[in-house]
């Protein structure tokens, strides 16, 4: 072949495979193939929605292609994050974690594969990788930098294995999202550095603010301790907001004759200290510490109190969510479902079905129900393009079924899906890999 009839191109390679699938193969066949299965749908959907291209799969191994640098490493550390939630939902001993590459650089085009030193690059940084991390090579590094908030841990310039030159490795280190941050981490520091944790110094503030409000309130002669009719009850440490929140809370009438305006002030703004009158005639009327603290003074003159009844807090009635606006999703889609050959040998096929998507919920059947062939896929599509629908059907022709059943047995299974514009992607996640393609009409 004449070397300038090549065509070659510069693009970005994803490379990811899954770690110990050998060995969890030699200890649960089906369980394994289930779970890789419902994560390629995972993989597949998010390497379509950031507009990449599936080159190849072998097994547990993807290819993909993307012509951003930036969308290739958003897709990586989406992959990661969306197969971590999986696999906390699984058994220790069915959860399956993914390695992965990325390279930016030169390829051979052959049809639709990809070959060159660009590849082999992006499947050695995979290699690399830790267990559930992703590898970039510094030709990505250059792109990405600044514009998208990760972190970086340079490892030096690496010998990979069948490359001729020294590869610079940064291992991307994770996302700085507040929203991943624990609660505490995003609390204001207190005013005070050398408090030490867990000592509540907002509760020291109020005693200490109680403890001086009760003193002035002794010297003014507002507050008296002797017989039990004579006490004006003092709050204690229990009810602090009653001494000092509520008083601004009461409203006080017209006072007699005789009485200060500033006794109707709150307690939190005392009178500047005076002599203190001890004659219960000329000594002016307390403030009140609490409704009834006038009132259980006989002696001195009481200003008409009225408190001001705490308003009932009625249960509060949960507000419905409104739902999602899915609109944009209405109208109808021709629905192609491709499922390849299968290992035991039932054939493979390809249905195509018309469906209808109305407020974002999608329908679509072929055949009638009950009878050998029929088909229902229905489900919903939210608002940012994600789906997971439901099928159901009876088979038909018993070479296309695994394992052989007869026709007209009834089969189920799910499919995760993402839209985005006038097209979808799906993957069937149970026992056989198919695939949906969802092109609106």
């Amino acid at each position: 072949m004449d070397p300038s009839s090549l065509k070659r191109r510069l693009t970005c390679i994803l490379a990811a495979d899954a770690v110990g699938y050998s060995k969890m193969m030699g200890q649960d066949e089906e369980g394994t193939i289930q779970v890789l299965s419902a994560h390629r749908a995972v993989i597949d959907g998010i390497i379509a929605f950031h507009q990449g291209r599936i080159v190849s799969t072998a097994g547990d191994s993807v290819l993909a292609e993307f012509s951003s640098a930036v969308e290739a490493v958003r897709c990586a550390v989406e992959i990661q994050e969306a197969l971590k939630t999986r696999n906390d939902s699984l058994p220790e001993h069915r959860k399956m974690h993914f390695r992965i590459g990325v390279n930016l650089g030169d390829v051979v085009v052959k049809n639709d594969d990809l070959l060159g030193d660009g590849v082999n690059v992006a499947a050695r940084l995979e290699t690399m990788a830790e267990s559930g991390g992703i590898c970039i090579s510094s030709s990505v590094y250059d792109q990405i930098t600044g514009k998208l908030d990760l972190g970086f841990h340079d490892i030096g310039e690496q010998t990979l294995k069948n490359i001729s030159r020294p590869i610079r490795v940064y291992r991307v280190s994770g996302t700085s999202l507040p929203l991943r941050l624990p609660v505490a981490a995003a609390v204001p520091p207190l005013a005070s550095p050398s408090t030490a944790p867990g000592r509540f110094p907002w509760a020291v503030a109020t005693v200490a603010t109680l403890v001086v409000g009760v003193a002035l309130a002794w010297q003014g002669g507002w507050v008296r301790f002797g017989g039990e009719n004579d006490v004006a009850r003092v709050p204690t440490a229990v009810e602090p907001a009653m001494a000092v929140v509520s008083a601004p809370a009461l409203q006080v009438s017209a006072a007699p004759s005789g009485v200060s305006a500033s006794v109707a002030r709150p307690l939190a703004q005392p009178e500047p200290a005076r002599t203190r009158d001890t004659t219960a005639a000329s000594r002016p009327a307390k403030p009140v510490v609490l409704a009834q603290a006038a009132a259980m003074d006989p002696v001195a003159p009481t200003p008409a109190v009225r408190a001001v009844p705490e308003p009932k807090v009625q249960p509060q009635k949960p507000v419905p969510t409104p739902p999602a606006i899915r609109a944009g999703f209405d109208g109808v889609w021709r629905v192609t479902v491709e499922c390849p050959r299968h290992e035991d040998g039932a054939a493979g096929y390809t249905v195509e079905l018309q469906a209808e998507v109305k407020d974002g919920a999608l329908r679509g059947e072929i055949g009638t129900e009950g009878n050998p062939g029929w088909l229902l896929v229905r489900g919903d599509i939210q608002a940012d393009g994600s789906a997971l629908f439901h099928a159901k059907g009876l088979t038909a022709d018993p070479k296309f079924s695994v394992k052989g059943v007869r026709k007209g047995s009834p089969y189920a299974y799910q499919v995760v899906a993402q839209f985005d514009g006038g097209r979808g992607t799906g993957r069937r996640q149970e026992l056989r890999a198919c695939v949906l393609t969802f092109v609106r009409q």
